[in-house]
Order: structure tokens, then sequence, then C-alpha cells
């Protein structure tokens, strides 16, 4: 039996007082096998819903009923988000070469640089929700409505996003960031967040200069609106939890989540899963729920709840400035 994965790729470099289930080492090492085919036919999911709901921003320009059909592309095509996320960790795929070219285009349609996002991320496995050590904790306890609300819209990370694009394009990294991007990759770095903003630019640049809605209506605008919508979904995953603990029971929050929606978001929803073997592939992560779930809190019912839940916390922590939601057995 064992209770930690000897053979992760990224963020197992975890300090002995972690939480860590009983699972047979067996049965963990059948579940971190890769394949390249469940993550062709999730991609590929992904990229059909995304034409499909594209056409139906084109068929409606000419009407009102473009908003609502750029909110529905939007939303499917910031799910690129949950792909990005998995080649961050290199388990999407089985061919290397694979994983990375998902991981650049996803990246790059999410507006995230996609070195910075896998060794932040690293570390944010590592130091999971732990204040001025987590280059991914955003917030902290306690949280305020205004920062539920422009997290939830965007609003500061398109601006976080846009000046850290800048400063990385310039070659400008914080004493932070260079604690954790090995500086072998730094000049990669910069070359990446120079392509990716000539890309942003010149669709930019193109749609003002030839007079074309095209990089508006089927980029920018449902970019905004989309991202509102899986940011609901990555908001259930550490908002509101405890800070500063050895455990993903309690910084760390699983959903329970439809068919369409876990397929979307790449099995995220088993959040407290992934972060306990985040070298388990998602494709394996309900299995690995079905071995472990009686030693974890039970799932919110969904997304809305979570968030209800969320914003049940804020009002609370106006009187109770450290409330948290955490729910361990």
């Amino acid at each position: 039996m064992t209770s930690a994965d000897d053979d992760a790729d990224l963020s197992d470099d975890r300090s002995d007082a972690w939480f860590a289930p009983i699972i047979d080492r067996g049965v963990l090492q059948g579940l971190m096998r890769r394949t390249d085919t469940h993550a062709l036919l999730t991609l590929g999911l992904w990229l059909l819903l995304s034409v499909a709901t594209g056409a139906v921003v084109v068929f409606t320009r000419h009407t009102l009923w473009i908003w609502p059909a750029m909110l529905l592309y939007g939303s499917v095509l910031c799910f690129s988000y949950a792909a990005s996320h998995e080649c961050a960790h290199g388990t999407a795929f089985k061919t290397r070469r694979l994983n990375e070219a998902v991981f650049w285009f996803t990246s790059l349609v999410f507006i995230e640089e996609p070195l910075y996002r896998r060794y932040s991320h690293a570390e944010h496995h590592t130091n999971t929700w732990f204040n001025g050590r987590d280059p991914q904790k955003p917030y902290g306890i306690p949280l305020t409505f205004r920062e539920y609300v422009s997290g939830t819209l965007g609003l500061s990370f398109y601006f976080d996003a846009a000046r850290q694009l800048i400063r990385h394009c310039s070659g400008r990294f914080t004493p932070a960031e260079r604690e954790f991007l090995p500086a072998s990759e730094i000049p990669k770095v910069i070359f990446n967040s120079r392509m990716m903003s000539a890309c942003y630019a010149g669709l930019l640049v193109g749609g003002v200069a030839f007079v074309s809605p095209w990089p508006f209506i089927l980029y920018f605008i449902p970019r905004f609106l989309g991202g509102c919508v899986v940011t609901l979904y990555i908001n259930t995953q550490h908002m509101c939890m405890a800070e500063d603990l050895y455990d993903h029971r309690l910084t760390t929050r699983s959903i329970k989540c439809g068919w369409l929606e876990r397929r979307l978001y790449w099995n995220m929803n088993y959040h407290i899963e992934h972060h306990l073997f985040p070298s388990v592939p998602f494709h394996a992560l309900p299995r690995l729920n079905e071995s472990v779930r009686g030693q974890l809190p039970l799932p919110l019912n969904g997304v809305i709840a979570a968030n209800a839940d969320i914003l049940r916390a804020v009002s609370r922590q106006r009187t109770e400035p450290r409330f948290n939601l955490s729910r361990a057995r």
C-alpha cells in the first residue's frame, strides 16, 4: 500500500506533513498510465463544439441573438483553460510533441503564456493555498464581494495578464517569479510572450485597419463573455477554503458535474483528487475518486451550489474574517 505518488512530473515534491489517502500501489500505477486516445477524443469534442457554436455566432451576426450566441461560444472557447491545465502537467497526451502543441494553442486561446503557466502551476501544487508561497493564489481570506465579482468577471485577470505579458516581453521578471522559473527557460518565456502578444495585436490591429468585426465577434468579445462562465468553475477549486495547511481536503474543493461539463472541464471537478495525485491523468480521475472517496469530503452538488456557498462565506467573513469552507471528515 502507498499514500504517495513516486513518479510525478510536477508537484509531488511534497512535505511529509501533507495528508495523503491510502491507496494500493498497483492501483495507483495503473491510474497513472497515459494515452493519446482519451485526450484526442476530449480535445475533438471541444473543437467540434467550438466550431458549432462559432457557426451560430456567424449566422446570428446581424441580429440581437448574436449576444447569447457569443456567450455560448465564448463559454466553450474558454474551456481551453482545462486543456491547457492538463497539458501543463504533461499528462494530457502520451506523445510529448502532441501534448506541447496543444498546450501552446490552448494557452494562446486562454491568454496564458504556457511555460510560465507550467512552472507557476507546479509551484501552486507544491505550496497549495499558502500565502506568499503559492503564485496562483490571487486572493485570500477574508474575500470581499467586490473581489469576488471582479475575479469572476475577469477584470483583474485581463489587467494582470496584459501587465505580465508586457513585463515578460521586455525580459522583466519579479524576484518571486525567478524563484520558480529555471534560468534556462526564461528566454523561452520571453519568446513565447512576444509571439502571443503579436498574435493578439495582429488580431486587434487587423480588425481595426480592415474595419472587420470578425476578430471581435469570434475572439475578443466571446473570450470576455465566456471567461465569466469558466471562472465560476475555477472559483470552486480553492476560493474561501482554508489557507496555509498541509491538507488538500481543507484547502481544495471537489464538485459534482454533469457529463458534458466534465468533458469540457477535463474532469477538473475532481480537484482534491487531482491535487493529491497530480500525475494521474484527467481521464483516470473518476476511477481515482472511486478508490479514495471514503477518505475525502463529500463534493458539492455543482458549480452553482459551490459559488452560492462561496458567496455565503463572503458575507459571513464580514464579521468573521477567518471563516472558511473547509469540509474535512
